[in-house]
């Protein structure tokens, strides 16, 4: 859970950051009013994040950001006064992003913002450019924004880092290189991986239109004239990665073929019914969004958790269509589909690694537990993938709701009390809260997708 730390002496957006924060966010934060306080909060804890006023009844004049700085946190400054002259007294400092206070709106920015940075610590940047000192600078200037960076110091070794990691959405480069320039580099990029897959950005100092039009045609996203300012430098950044996840977003619609296709055969496998995959998409994105995803992120974990239970077309028949308890032999043949299912969506969706990684971890994780009791690692707490947690969660409630080949439905608020009871030790207990106090939304989903009879598929030859 990440940590952080609001510094802001109006009482009323305090309460204002408690309330958006508590509701649609996971952070774990603390509020601080003075400058003073701010120092207490520093000495006791580590902060990933921060949001902080630049004028403060105990230090008036932005002190807060050198203070913030020196321990390694690079704040959100949220101010109510702000100029040009103003910013550039502190150019040289870390800040993630100045707002202003005139708005309402600009509150939710904020929010977005940080949820935004979190989500930063799963994007991997590529710099390429000779020149250490430069790098460096660039380097320093991402690692504010929270993203991963790898470096290169020549177009070579930046074919060799992209093989090792393909994971990396945008390539910034420089153009005059020795062994392989930028221009070379962005042929060789083209020849195995499209605009689609990864964004190029050019540095250049050259101003000749020559210059930058052929990086253009030989397949570079975008360009940025050096020197340049922090500020156009992160919204390239920005521009370009938010590019390649629109064309992932793109592809993966021609994915939910595949992946419907997996889900039914699963159905018909299992002694589900064909109502219980569309309830535990419909519960999975809506306890995503409670718990402070992005929309595109809560769709893509909603979309994945239908095929939580891929590995059970594994499970011999008369193990998964048992009406009655499972001896302890067939139990542990039955707990096999978590890694079976792991293993069977890591070969799938090679061309996005980031969807596969969400897909393998609800698969291989769902049936772990909070307290470290679960299969088939025996994770704790948030070593348990989010999105595994949720899936869990939610996979429990529909199965306890619904009757089962194994079992009658359960009473409603005997579920709610089950699910309560065992907070903090099957479940994450952030979770259950949301989960409770949102429990009318997912009762709505059960009377949706009502299961009938016939939905059943399981089938067991004699």
């Amino acid at each position: 859970m990440a940590k952080l730390l609001i510094i802001e002496d109006s009482k009323m957006l305090c309460r204002v950051f408690d309330d958006l924060l508590t509701k649609y966010t996971d952070f774990d934060f603390d509020i601080v009013e003075t400058y003073k306080d701010t120092q207490k909060a520093l000495s006791t804890r580590r902060y990933e994040f921060a949001v902080a006023d630049m004028n403060l009844p105990d230090a008036r004049n932005g002190e807060v950001i050198a203070l913030l700085n020196r321990h390694n946190i690079a704040p959100i400054v949220f101010t109510g006064i702000f100029s040009e002259e103003f910013r550039e007294g502190f150019e040289t400092a870390n800040i993630v992003d100045y707002v202003l206070k005139e708005r309402y709106e600009n509150i939710t920015y904020v929010i977005e913002k940080l949820k935004q940075l979190v989500a930063n610590k799963l994007k991997t940047i590529l710099v390429v450019d000779d020149s250490v000192l430069y790098s460096n600078y660039l380097k320093q200037n991402l690692l504010i924004h929270n993203f991963k960076v790898i470096m290169a110091s020549n177009g070579q070794q930046a074919l060799e880092r992209l093989e090792a990691h393909p994971e990396i959405e945008l390539l910034i480069t420089d153009y005059h290189m020795p062994i392989m320039d930028g221009l070379e580099l962005v042929r060789k990029i083209r020849k195995k991986r499209t605009k689609k897959e990864l964004s190029v950005l050019i540095l250049t100092s050259d101003t000749n239109s020559y210059t930058t039009s052929k990086f253009l045609k030989e397949g570079a996203n975008d360009y940025i004239t050096k020197p340049f300012s922090r500020d156009e430098f992160y919204a390239r950044i920005y521009q370009n990665i938010d590019t390649v996840e629109l064309f992932s977003a793109m592809q993966s619609n021609f994915d939910g073929d595949i992946i419907n296709l997996l889900s039914e055969v699963t159905e018909f496998k299992s002694a589900e019914t064909s109502s219980h995959i569309r309830r535990i998409r419909e519960y999975t994105y809506i306890l995503s969004k409670l718990s402070g995803m992005f929309e595109e992120e809560a769709k893509m974990v909603a979309k994945m958790s239908t095929m939580h239970d891929i590995g059970k077309i594994t499970t011999p028949d008369i193990i998964l269509c048992k009406a009655g308890k499972l001896t302890e032999d067939e139990f542990e043949i039955m707990k096999e589909h978590a890694a079976n299912g792991q293993k069977i969506l890591s070969k799938g969706f090679y061309h996005n690694p980031s969807v596969s990684k969400v897909a393998e971890e609800i698969a291989l994780s769902h049936h772990e537990k909070w307290d470290g009791t679960g299969y088939p690692h025996g994770l704790k707490a948030q070593e348990i993938p989010i999105s595994a947690r949720i899936v869990g969660l939610v996979d429990v409630f529909d199965a306890l709701v619904n009757k089962r080949v194994y079992k009658a439905a359960w009473n409603v608020e005997k579920v709610f009390e089950f699910i309560q009871e065992h907070s903090g030790t099957h479940f994450d207990p952030k979770l259950v809260k949301l989960f409770l106090e949102n429990r009318e939304c997912f009762m709505n989903i059960v009377k949706k997708y009502k299961d009938n009879v016939e939905d059943g598929y399981c089938k067991i030859s004699s």
